[in-house]
């Protein structure tokens, strides 16, 4: 079965997960996963985009922090390579705030983390890139070669409409 549509088979409950929110992820498939993490961070900071996509799935569905839809680990290569010689030319990424994992079924887990990028340039607007940080969704499974990103999501945190979330409001 193609790992989008099982996923999507599983969130509508056609399949029934074997796991639930609370089921924690082993240890060693965390410490995997938060050395995946590791190496990305490590590879934005060198610039290599090579290194940086070597831990997707070669059909990687990627949605970066302005809603582009990048499909393929080739296409997430090029658009970052292409962002890292403008607009992330001198950047460089911090070690993620927070990262929860859960697993949503078997071999398959989500990532959440917050992280900050120091040093991007302005946007093309002129503006100033934002800096209050990015939360950052990423489905991993795990595959012969290891756990490996099969999607993406990346969103800027706006830090005036989170002090305001209706839900962390009592």
């Amino acid at each position: 079965m193609h790992l989008p549509l099982a996923i999507i088979l599983v969130a509508a409950g056609v399949l029934a997960p074997t796991v639930s929110r609370a089921d924690p992820v082993a240890p060693e498939d965390a410490a995997a996963i938060r050395a995946v993490i590791d190496r990305q961070t490590d590879a934005w900071n060198r610039h290599d985009m090579d290194a940086f996509v070597a831990d997707t799935t070669a059909d990687v569905d990627w949605v970066n922090v302005v809603g582009m839809h990048w499909e393929g680990r080739e296409t997430v290569r090029r658009a970052h390579a292409t962002l890292h010689k403008g607009l992330f030319a001198r950047s460089r990424m911090l070690p993620p705030d927070t990262l929860e994992l859960r697993e949503i079924a078997p071999n398959v887990v989500v990532a959440v983390l917050q992280n900050h990028i120091e040093g991007a340039g302005p946007r093309p607007s002129g503006e100033p890139y934002p800096s209050g940080g990015n939360i950052l969704t990423l489905v991993l499974v795990k595959t012969d070669a290891g756990w490996r990103i099969a999607h993406a999501h990346n969103t800027t945190i706006n830090r005036d409409a989170a002090a305001h979330d209706p839900a962390r409001t009592p």
